[in-house]
């Protein structure tokens, strides 16, 4: 059996460590690629720019011969569509992006103000992460809802006091219209000044599904079936933030490392299945907690429910912290132990089908 990874470069990125690196907490989010993958594996560097379900191959963006495949199995993440960041602001979709936006930091004069747009996981761990590492700065986050609204009334008590305590300025139900080098706009019609404006909102899946001519939903994600297959081409497999799963499976999910690790796995399950010709399972994926960090020593673990429903109890503090930061560092312990022994990851099942969202 051949297996070919196809990915821009030849690294892996932790994503979930981004903001680390924007603040200057951290070099790297990255890893080799090779570090996780079987030796058997071949890794090519490029970008696919389409696919041709019928005739089984993979066209690349640099005009390169295509790839040819038996089977597929379709995982291009999720990202910020660069026509979506407004003139002025800085993303946090990649590695280039932190390393970018860290230079910027670094260069701001000690009253500046940073205002993060979009508080989200993301934009709460970028403020928090910010603010402790420059206290001198005057952070902003910018909600166009209730910040942490998602999480319980504790748990949502518990990010608003850190971030008061680090003197994190939040915004909420505003929404930001545009903004330059020096101000955010909002829809009401507000100026407020920003040195630094950090963009973490409208993460949408890439356009290659959609570019292909196959089956997407309106963010362009690959829409699968219960088994994480395409309907029409039953040998393309889909997983992770870039695919859309059938309400009675996966209408609880959202995107995030803590989805795209089982139906990575499961996927993987389905494809050998297949190849061995033995009939696929129906996917089963639920949550139980989830990990924020809040600074480097900080964080917050909020309980939930399989349908990733908050429960009421929280943990906070440096317990906490230290949770996140092992959640952390197990996302890559997990893929270097499949190399190891083939699915030895597990994960927590779904909730029940009337019980999926």
């Amino acid at each position: 059996m051949n297996i070919t990874v196809l990915n821009p470069v030849a690294e892996f990125v932790e994503r979930i460590r981004l903001h680390e690196v924007a603040a200057g907490n951290r070099a790297s989010a990255s890893v080799p690629m090779r570090s996780l993958l079987h030796e058997d594996a071949k890794v090519v560097e490029g970008i696919a720019s389409r696919i041709d379900p019928e005739r089984r191959k993979v066209y690349l963006s640099d005009a390169s011969a295509p790839l040819d495949y038996d089977v597929l199995l379709y995982s291009v993440g999720s990202t910020q569509a660069s026509s979506r960041i407004p003139a002025g602001a800085y993303g946090l979709k990649d590695a280039e992006d932190a390393n970018r936006l860290q230079a910027r930091l670094s260069q701001l004069d000690p009253s500046a103000t940073i205002s993060v747009v979009g508080a989200g996981l993301t934009g709460i761990e970028v403020a928090a992460e910010i603010a402790e590492k420059y206290p001198q700065l005057q952070v902003r986050l910018i909600s166009r809802g209730a910040i942490a609204e998602n999480l319980s009334e504790s748990g949502r008590h518990a990010i608003t006091e850190r971030l008061s305590a680090i003197g994190v300025q939040m915004v909420e139900n505003t929404e930001v219209q545009r903004c330059d080098d020096f101000s955010v706009i909002t829809s009401g019609g507000d100026t407020l000044q920003s040195d630094c404006t950090i963009w973490t909102a409208g993460f949408t899946a890439p356009d290659l599904a959609r570019d292909s001519g196959l089956a997407t939903d309106p963010l362009g994600r690959l829409m699968v079936n219960e088994s994480l297959a395409c309907p029409q081409y039953p040998d393309i497999f889909g997983a992770g933030d870039a695919v859309c799963a059938p309400q009675t499976v996966g209408g609880h999910l959202r995107m995030s490392c803590a989805t795209a690790l089982p139906l990575g796995a499961h996927a993987a399950d389905n494809i050998i299945a297949r190849l061995e010709k033995r009939a696929p399972t129906p996917l089963s994926a639920g949550y139980m907690f989830r990990c924020i960090s809040l600074g480097r020593h900080l964080g917050l673990v909020q309980t939930v429910r399989a349908d990733d429903r908050p429960r009421r109890f929280v943990l906070r503090g440096r317990l906490a912290g230290l949770a996140k930061a092992q959640m952390c560092q197990m996302t890559l312990s997990w893929i270097r132990g499949e190399r190891r022994r083939s699915g030895s990851y597990t994960w927590p099942q779904g909730p029940r089908p009337v019980e999926a969202r």
